[in-house]
């Protein structure tokens, strides 16, 4: 879910894959599970005017962000390309490629995620699994080899979005979860959540109206480490998000900086319904 963009770089893919989660609320019947639609979104990405002054002094960028449907379950894609601008006079150029399947029942996921930050390359591919019971392992392939235990009850891309769904739809305000997504090799991570309604969500922005015009909210995500007990998150990120879990707006918020991430087209994917 939602990790796809931390700028302690090799988490930089996390905060649009966390990102396109969807959030429904009470406009849909308490016992119907709302789906996230299958759609490309265009970001354009800039230093916020929020952001305070540090080394960095300017930032440009672009992401693509697409959910699609088969009969095989959830695919996502995530190419982000930009460049850092620091005091000193130098530039931090990164481009990072991230394609990830969840299964419809959430319990196999598959991920690879290339990341190219001037000139170095890294590389993290591999599966999970989690079992009926709720325990979970993951697999990495590349860079090496190995398997990680995850906590029990870990989530996975698309089913971290189903659990968002399910807390906005209870009329609830806050909720927390461990998610998993494979940006890296550094494990799963605390998730808490916070809602608020907003109002509708399509007006002066550019793209597909029938995906547009749909109730919004407001959520602000915290990420924590799971291990020891920090009081603060390692980054947070404030969306936008309609009911169909398209994300018109957010914020990566960080120590020394907030990076605007702004939807700038969108439009609808492949969205196959198989017998």
């Amino acid at each position: 879910m939602i990790k796809t963009l931390v700028l302690r770089f090799p988490r930089l893919q996390t905060v649009i894959a966390v990102s396109a989660a969807a959030l429904i609320f009470a406009a849909a019947p308490a016992a119907v599970r709302a789906e996230m639609v299958p759609h490309q979104a265009i970001y354009n990405m800039k230093l916020s005017s929020k952001s305070p002054a540090s080394r960095f002094n300017g930032l440009s960028g672009a992401a693509v962000s697409q959910v699609e449907r088969t009969c095989q379950g959830w695919v996502i894609t995530e190419q982000i390309v930009m460049s850092m601008l620091t005091v000193a006079g130098g530039a931090i150029d990164r481009e990072m490629n991230f394609k990830a399947k969840e299964s419809f029942d959430g319990r196999s996921y598959s991920f690879e995620s290339v990341s190219v930050t001037n000139g170095e390359t890294k590389k993290y591919s591999g599966s999970a699994r989690r079992k009926a019971d709720g325990s979970a392992e993951a697999e990495f392939v590349t860079p090496q080899p190995f398997e990680m235990p995850l906590p029990k009850g870990t989530k996975f891309y698309i089913s971290t979005t189903n659990w968002l769904l399910d807390l906005a739809k209870s009329g609830k305000r806050t909720g927390q979860v461990i998610s998993f997504d494979g940006t890296d090799d550094e494990g799963p991570q605390k998730v808490t959540a916070f809602i608020l309604p907003d109002g509708i969500g399509g007006d002066g922005i550019s793209g597909d109206k029938k995906l547009l015009d749909r109730q919004a909210w407001q959520v602000r995500m915290a990420f924590f480490k799971l291990e020891g007990q920090a009081s603060e998150p390692e980054f947070e990120i404030s969306l936008r998000l309609l009911d169909n879990g398209i994300i018109t707006h957010f914020e990566l918020i960080f120590d020394d900086l907030v990076v605007d991430q702004v939807l700038q087209d969108v439009l609808p994917a492949k969205n196959e319904r198989c017998g």
